[in-house]
């Protein structure tokens, strides 16, 4: 300890000209931290080799991206077809294509429907021109409406009170986040003119595009209202707790620099500012908080007991420094675990609060001692209320056995809840009810159809191989599985569309609603179709470029990650069926649940690791087995309680609650080792 002592002598003498060198040092650092950018969008959550990301990418180059707005119109207990809802529906039909980077508009207004009339196939939209048609053809349109499989459950509810306008989008790659607001901002306008125009119909909006939008928007505000409301109350209670406002100064100082260090790392490093990563500062703050108030209540103590202002700094930091650089590598370690994490995001976060953690023990050895000098705190002999520590201690010793072993039985008990816990890595389970897009979500679950959606890209293996009678075939079979599953609600696939176009050319006889049997007839439907239907609404979205692969969206009732049962029980039908035809299921619902359920498998392995390695430093630092050892039960303890409440209570965790191990870890560590030390 001789070194150790000298080490803190030197700082203490030299205080001044220490912490100028050190703050210019730490800002270079945090210079870094204007090399940040905004990572939006929900596929930052994923790493780029991915796998279940990468069958999504593969499904989007073919047919095009998955970004899509989805006007929900909800009339209540009207009927959709009533015509002054139906010609509104037919307006924002029409208005949905101004909207910026929209690539195709689908609603039942425009659905592209085949007739027969006498020896001619006509193709057009099922209802146009709504405020000239007679309320016979309006009854004919929602006769078919409801008898289109292609249209219940995806555009059309079952009882014809809820529909939905699909606003397909294109945003490009540069500047995607600002696309996508621009288009979010164009469909808010819509929904806003046609609620005021029908007061008594509620329009929602919800998919993929407003869910990154909300995610944007929830996390800028999150940023802008909690942190800054978790340092006032970190502040309040300073001042309270210490009783000193100088000493809550100097703990601003120390939050400031320490977040520095952490973001400034990030950006020097190349990282962006995310949903995840960007609660860092916030865990920073905790983390340099907690070495402050060791270093600054030690120090207060020792002036209000009479001593100078440098003999306060040095004892304080004598009998404080030790377990504060003890508690800070542990503590770290705790948070490097986070970087076992399967997500990016996850990863960058544990790196930020590692390094910050640092950082507040570099600030706090470096800086914080000249302040203490510097400022002109003055001690203060008055009589003071204190909070009652001494009897609580006393209380909790001397009744030891009984807390131990009732605690031991609340622990289990509440431990016991952890297998009930479901992972849910749904994307809308990230906002609370407040949302817009929270209630949107419920309208299409409970009223219109599901919120999940899964795509199979089946391949023919040729170019034109999709007119092929066997592949269309396997395909039909595969389309007919699906809908017979209880979680589906739609299947969208061109298979419907060349069988409606064989029973329309035999004298729309029902009997041939079924799919050619020859190849030259398929590729002859395929091009009438092609050609016949007006610009915009081609047919790309479900045939790939050179007619070798046909795609297949499964829409389903949400089954959080259970999707990822949903997409095995598929894929084994391929394998029985259709072998040369299997794919993975593709999606943003396939990809959540993966990356969620591999997650908390690499989350719990690293906790793990880092306990040992933290037990293993105490083991160390104490020079004895018994407490290194002893170190795993308060370390363990506290993170699986953590789960276990959250599993009782909400009975579901999404990834980020996964990390909740991890981040408990990180900061029971601290209370541990102090403890131990000082024992």
């Amino acid at each position: 300890m001789t070194y150790y002592r000298r080490m803190i002598a030197l700082i203490v003498q030299h205080a001044l000209p220490v912490a100028v060198i050190n703050t210019l040092l730490i800002l270079a650092v945090g210079f870094g931290a204007s090399q940040l950018a905004i990572h939006s969008g929900i596929r930052v959550l994923f790493s780029p080799d991915d796998p279940n990301l990468l069958a999504e990418i593969s499904v989007e180059r073919a047919y095009g991206k998955e970004d899509n707005i989805l006007m929900v119109i909800d009339a209540g207990e009207r009927d959709i077809f009533s015509p002054d809802l139906l010609a509104m529906l037919e307006q924002i039909t029409e208005q949905a294509w101004q909207v910026p980077n929209s690539r195709r508009v689908d609603s039942v207004t425009n659905y592209l429907y085949t007739r027969a009339e006498g020896d001619d196939i006509t193709i057009g939209p099922l209802a146009e021109n709504v405020a000239s048609m007679s309320a016979a053809a309006i009854q004919r349109v929602r006769d078919v409406a409801l008898a289109e499989q292609v249209l219940l459950g995806r555009l059309i509810s079952d009882n014809g009170r809820v529909a939905a306008v699909n606003i397909s989008l294109n945003p490009g790659v540069e500047e995607q986040a600002a696309a996508l607001t621009a288009s979010v901002e164009a469909a808010r306008d819509i929904l806003r003119e046609a609620e005021t125009a029908h007061p008594g119909v509620d329009i929602h909006l919800a998919g993929l595009a407003l869910t990154e939008q909300t995610l944007a928007e929830v996390t800028a505000s999150d940023g802008a209202t909690l942190m800054p409301l978790v340092f006032l109350m970190v502040l309040v209670a300073l001042a309270l707790l210490l009783r000193s406002v100088l000493a809550a100064f100097c703990t601003v100082v120390t939050i400031l620099l320490s977040v520095m260090v952490g973001m400034g790392f990030a950006g020097w490093v190349g990282m962006g500012i995310n949903s995840v990563n960007v609660s860092a500062p916030t865990i920073i703050m905790t983390l340099a908080v907690a070495d402050c108030i060791h270093l600054l209540s030690t120090f207060l103590s020792h002036l209000r007991s009479g001593s100078s202002k440098r003999d306060a700094v040095l004892r304080s930091y004598q009998e404080t420094l030790y377990p504060v650089i003890l508690t800070s590598v542990t503590t770290a370690i705790g948070f490097a675990s986070m970087m076992f994490s399967d997500s990016p995001p996850f990863r960058e976060l544990g790196a930020i609060s590692t390094v910050g953690v640092i950082g507040a023990l570099w600030v706090s050895m470096t800086v914080l001692p000249a302040l203490m000098l510097l400022l002109p705190f003055k001690a203060d002999s008055r009589q003071r209320w204190d909070l009652p520590m001494l009897p609580l201690a006393e209380w909790v010793i001397r009744w030891r056995t009984p807390i131990v072993w009732v605690s031991t039985v609340l622990i289990v008990v509440i431990v016991s809840f952890i297998p009930r816990m479901e992972l849910n890595d749904d994307p809308a389970g990230y906002f609370s009810d407040a949302i817009p897009l929270t209630s949107a979500l419920a309208v299409v679950e409970d009223k219109l159809s599901g919120t999940q959606s899964v795509h199979y890209s089946l391949d023919s293996g040729r170019p034109d191989g999709v007119a092929d009678p066997e592949f269309l075939r396997q395909a039909g079979d595969f389309v007919d599985w699906l809908r017979q599953q209880p979680e589906v609600t739609n299947v969208d696939s061109f298979v419907d569309t060349l069988r409606r176009l064989n029973q329309v050319m035999h004298n729309d006889d029902p009997q041939w609603h079924r799919l050619p049997d020859e190849r030259e007839l398929a590729a002859q439907y395929l091009l009438l179709y092609e050609i016949s239907i007006p610009y915009g609404q081609d047919v790309t979205h479900l045939i790939s470029a050179d007619k070798s692969a046909l795609k297949i969206t499964a829409v389903i009732r949400n089954q959080k990650s259970r999707v990822l049962q949903f997409e095995e029980r598929s894929r084994q039908w391929l394998e029985d069926h259709a072998p040369e035809l299997v794919t993975r299921g593709a999606g943003h619902a396939i990809s959540f649940a993966s990356v969620g359920r591999r997650n908390i498998n690499n989350m719990l392995y690293g906790s793990l690791v880092a306990i040992v390695l933290v037990s293993t430093c105490l083991l160390v630092a104490f020079r004895s087995v018994r407490f290194g050892l002893l170190s795993f039960i308060p370390n363990l303890f506290p993170a699986l309680v953590s789960l276990g409440i959250c599993s009782a209570l909400v009975h579901e965790v999404n990834m980020a609650a996964s990390v909740v191990f991890s981040m408990s870890l990180g900061i029971v560590v601290d209370d541990t080792t102090h403890f131990l030390v000082k024992y």
